[in-house]
């Protein structure tokens, strides 16, 4: 679900996921998207946004 979430995020081109680590990474365009919108696509999902120098988890 996560995946077919972001990569319908306009800009989009790549999801990795690592479910043992919970961690998801995102390859987009910055000219037509940014973190902030994929960052709110997921909070509206109900995932949670946790910030770590350097990347976001």
């Amino acid at each position: 679900m996560v995946a077919r979430l972001v990569t319908s995020i306009n800009g989009v081109s790549r999801v990795n996921i690592n479910i043992p680590e919970r961690t998801v990474n995102v390859t987009y365009d910055s000219r037509i998207t940014d973190a902030y919108v994929i960052q709110m696509a997921l909070l509206k999902a109900g995932y949670k946004i946790v910030e770590d120098p350097g990347k976001i988890i």
